[in-house]
This record gives structure tokens, sequence and C-alpha cells, in this order.
């Protein structure tokens, strides 16, 4: 009964996974597929005529008042790493301060931080909007890494890593005279690998995926982020629609990201097994 059970379920995520996949697969064959040979039925999932220059021909070719796609997937490596690079370095600050410190109000201020994850962004996103207008930013890359560089989520994240570090270490570093910053940098962030790994990750899907709030605060088509550029890019003409380029186009949004994890693959599943095993 067990080893029928097991069966079951590999049967199911096997399905599952299959189920999931497809439309991906259906993209990869397109992007490499003439545009009459795209929208054929039955779908031909080998192109009869195979085109590697449509990925020439997305990445490069100036499509949108002179811009082309790959502008806009610079202008989303640019905000995805900043952000992520501040995110890191704040969020592990601020988290070191509620993990290790007492101070009066703390488990007060902890959860009024995370109750800001519970409200949709749609809740949040006018007076987000007044202000990054009164700073100054909008239509600007910054408007984009600013607002995201230190989140509720990410604090409690790197609190609860840091709560598994001995307090011990940090004690013995004090009786060695070492200040709160050397303790900061020499000793809890080495010790914070995965983590950060986890919370950069995080941050930089967050960031690169990110479609409502750019749409909001850029207005000229140089700032747009990779998914404004596949939304005018799917407009194409009044009557067509190059699905080639597009899916091209879609492809090449999806490596950045894919990279990442598979070179911090492994950080980033110890961190993962890292948090699901703590209690408060």
């Amino acid at each position: 009964m067990a080893q029928f059970t097991r069966i079951f379920k590999y049967l199911v995520l096997t399905l599952y996974c299959l189920f999931s996949v497809i439309p991906f697969i259906w993209m990869l064959s397109a992007s490499f597929k003439r545009p009459d040979d795209v929208l054929t039925v039955p779908i031909q999932w080998i192109p009869p005529v195979w085109q590697p220059k449509n990925y020439l021909q997305a990445l490069f070719e100036p499509r949108f008042a002179g811009y082309s796609i790959s502008t806009f997937m610079i202008n989303s490596i640019i905000v995805a790493l900043i952000t992520s690079l501040l995110s890191m370095g704040l969020s592990t600050f601020a988290g070191y301060g509620f993990a290790k410190f007492k101070f009066r109000g703390r488990d007060i201020l902890l959860w009024g931080i995370l109750s800001t994850t519970l409200l949709p962004f749609s809740s949040v996103i006018i007076p987000l909007y007044l202000i990054v207008r009164m700073l100054g930013l909008l239509d600007n890359l910054w408007a984009l890494i600013i607002p995201f560089a230190l989140t509720g989520q990410s604090i409690f994240l790197a609190r609860q890593f840091i709560l598994t570090l001995p307090s011990e270490l940090i004690d013995a570093a004090r009786v060695d005279g070492a200040g709160e910053l050397q303790i900061f940098v020499r000793v809890i962030l080495p010790l914070l690998g995965p983590a950060i790994v986890t919370l950069g990750l995080m941050t930089f899907l967050f960031s690169w995926n990110q479609f409502l709030w750019p749409l909001v605060v850029l207005s000229s088509q140089k700032e747009f982020t990779l998914p404004l550029g596949l939304s005018l890019m799917g407009l194409g003409s009044t009557f067509l629609v190059d699905y080639h380029l597009w899916m091209a186009a879609a492809t090449l949004a999806v490596l950045p990201p894919l990279v990442f994890f598979l070179i911090l693959e492994r950080p980033y599943l110890r961190g993962l097994e890292t948090l699901s095993g703590l209690k408060e």
C-alpha cells in the first residue's frame, strides 16, 4: 500500500510538472519559428524551419521610439541588482538589531513592520506614488529601487536567520573589544552566506518581475523595464503581432533569473532549509 501511494504521488507530481512546463516549451519552440508557423493547428512542436535570427532581431532591433528589448533588459538588470544589494545589506543590518538587541517597544515595532506585509500592494500604491513624486523620482529607475530596498518581509527573514546564530559569539567579540559594527561585519555577515543569498535571490526575482509599479511611475520608454518592454512588443502593429519575436524576447527575459538561480541554487536551498526549521 505504501509503495502504491508513493508511485501515485510521483505520478501526480510528474503530470503537474509536465502541465507547468508545456507553455514554456511552446514559447521556446515558437521563438525559433517563422511568423506563419507560430499559430498553426495542430501545434508544430519542432519548427519546420529554424530561425535563430529571431533572437538577434528581438534583442537589438529598435522597435519602440528607437529603443530595443536590450535597453529594457539592461534597465531591469540595473534595478534588480541594486535593489538586491541594498536589500541584503539593509535587511541583515536591521534584522541583526531585532534579533540580538533588547530595547523598549522592540516586539511592537517588529509586529508593526510585519503587518505591512499583509497589505496588498494596490492599497499602498497611491501614497507610495505621492512619496516618490515628492522626492522627485518619477520617471526614474530609483523610483523602482528605493521603495523595495528594505521591506518588512526581508527584515523578518533576516531576523529569523540571525536568531539561529549563538549569542556567545557576539559576547566573545565584545569581550575582545570589538565594536558593534565590527561584530556585524566580521562575525555576523560571514555566517549569513545562505541567508544573504536567499534574500538577494528573492529580491532579484521580485524586482525583475514587477509590472504594475513601473507602469505607474515610468513614462519615458528609455526607462522602461523588461516587463513593460514585453508588453509593448506584444502590441505589434494594429492588425499584426510578431509572435515569433515576442516569444524570443520572452525567452531572453527568463534567462537572467534562471542563470542566477542555477549559480546560487545550493546556498539558496540551504537558506530555505534553515528558515523552515526555525522556531520562535
